[in-house]
């Protein structure tokens, strides 16, 4: 079946009445429904609090009051049937629980005082590094804890892979083999759990919690923003084989446009330099004449990409500067973090992978004014021998 241009064109138009017509319904029936009232969106998630929210579920202890219906499900669903309890054992499940190694695994799932363990490692962004033998010492740990009556459980995004740092090749596949370890992702498998943990819910307000839960995580993975959209053009796709066809163009193409996108922002930073008298230094970063042991940064990190400060050298002091920070938390509305390697740093953009709007900012220029006012702000002050 060959696709020619006029497909993929009748193609974005159908796909563009369609969501405009479910735009007038939101605009209709936006307040009886918000439907982009999410409470998440009112603090920061990060993979400890991710691990916290997760083990409060698969507690059947837990304030949800559900009992074990998360965690019977839970083991259902990902086979982990060797894990059988009864009303009259003891469910623990901890977060951050301390090993032999001096670790801390993120979710340990225990009955009887480790008679069984399902351990969890969570890693909610591709660009987490493994740590050396991190897998191993957990796996060893439980191992001795249980008598080898334990699971492992690598949870990830898609695009991230257990590093040979973290436990070897021969290592791994003997522990999945012995059912001892098994690699989860956020996009085909906790989403969709989660999703399901909503409709075994009896109360509301835990019913609300989860709803939100799930729609965070499908814009942190997925991108999707509105579900009642994303499944119009779903359905739309799936009408007959030129319209997956055509998706899959689509899809394809994508990668090869933010490659584009990401060459665009890094000339537009360097813009900003030249047109603001900065030097260039490469790698994202720019440097106020007068500087001398730190320049203006930006990189990606934590699946987003991050702005502010950074140093010639480690500072394990962590000094801050403390009228830089004044300055733009007043004309940025924002506050900065301070580390080793950062004499402040803040997200410019999150989950840059799946958020549109970063990719339609570098596109349309808006990206490189918000650096320009960031830069400007900084050089017109602070261009002295301090820094």
């Amino acid at each position: 079946m060959e696709i020619e241009e006029l497909d993929i064109k009748n193609f974005y138009s159908i796909v563009e009445t369609k969501i405009e017509l479910t735009e007038q319904v939101r605009k209709l029936h936006g307040k009886e429904l918000a439907p982009d009232f999410n409470s998440f969106d009112f603090w920061w998630i990060d993979e400890n609090k991710v691990s916290e929210i997760i083990s409060f579920f698969l507690n059947p202890n837990g304030k949800h009051d559900q009992g074990d219906i998360y965690l019977k499900h839970f083991l259902k669903k990902f086979n982990l049937q060797f894990f059988n309890f009864d009303n009259s054992d003891k469910i623990n499940v901890k977060c951050e629980y301390r090993t032999d190694f001096d670790r801390r695994i993120d979710i340990v799932i225990i009955k009887n005082s480790f008679e069984q363990a399902i351990g969890i490692e969570n890693k909610i962004h591709t660009t987490t590094k493994d740590q050396k033998n991190q897998l191993l010492d957990y796996s060893k740990f439980l191992n001795k804890k249980t008598d080898g009556n334990y699971c492992l459980i690598y949870l990830s995004p898609k695009g991230k892979v257990v590093s040979e740092d973290s436990i070897t090749q021969e290592d791994k596949v003997n522990l999945e083999n012995s059912n001892r370890l098994i690699t989860l992702t956020y996009e085909d498998d906790i989403i969709q759990c989660i999703a399901e943990f909503s409709l075994l819910t009896v109360n509301v307000r835990v019913k609300a919690f989860l709803n939100d839960l799930e729609k965070k995580l499908k814009f942190m993975y997925m991108g999707e923003k509105n579900l009642d959209t994303e499944k119009i053009v779903a359905n739309y796709i799936n009408e007959n084989k030129k319209n997956l066809k055509v998706s899959f163009l689509i899809a394809n193409s994508l990668q090869e446009v933010k490659k584009d996108l990401i060459q665009k922002m890094e000339l537009q930073i360097e813009e900003v330099g030249k047109e603001l008298g900065l030097e260039i230094m490469g790698n994202l970063k720019l440097k106020p004449t007068n500087w001398k042991n730190n320049y203006i940064r930006f990189n990606f990190e934590s699946g987003g990409l991050l702005y502010g400060l950074g140093r010639n050298n480690l500072d394990k002091d962590k000094h801050r500067f403390a009228e830089i920070d004044n300055l733009l938390e007043k004309e940025l509305n924002t506050k900065f973090n301070v580390s080793d390697w950062w004499s402040m740093w803040q997200f410019l953009y999150q989950n840059i992978e799946n958020d549109e709007d970063f990719w339609m900012e570098i596109q349309s220029g808006q990206l490189k004014e918000k650096v320009f006012k960031f830069v400007k702000l900084i050089n017109d002050k602070f261009n002295n021998d301090k820094y």
